[in-house]
């Protein structure tokens, strides 16, 4: 199972260092990646619930180390970057802005993926609560 986090809130700080991190090198031209939701062991699992995986922080840098922009899909592989207009989806679209944000993860969560305009690193730090 994940180290625990410790918080006693979903907005307060993580105070542990993750026991799983996935790191993904995003090419630009509007590229996006997906991956399963991993055990301890790093392998694939059937969802986040039976992963552990209930809080992720997504840090997206540029390979520069500068400021970066992805977007995220915690419930699927559907990452896109964004376009004018307006989406309507069962599965929502984040925008993630550098230095990076936090999340909770449905359980039912099968997997998620990341998508960029430009090339950059994505970190995505797991936890359970």
């Amino acid at each position: 199972m994940p180290r625990a986090s410790g918080r006693q809130h979903p907005t307060a700080q993580i105070p542990v260092a993750p026991s799983t991190v996935l790191t993904f090198l995003m090419t630009g031209g509007s590229s996006a990646q997906a991956s399963d939701w991993p055990n301890d062991s790093g392998t694939a699992v059937a969802n986040a619930a039976t992963a552990g995986i209930h809080l992720v922080r997504i840090t997206p840098v540029s390979t520069a180390g500068g400021a970066f922009f992805c977007t995220a899909n915690l419930f699927s592989t559907a990452a896109t970057v964004p376009t004018s207009g307006i989406t309507v989806s069962t599965t929502a679209l984040t925008p993630v802005p550098s230095p990076g944000r936090d999340y909770q993860v449905a359980g039912a969560s099968t997997g998620f993926s990341l998508a960029a305009y430009t090339s950059g690193v994505v970190v995505v730090e797991c936890w359970k609560k």
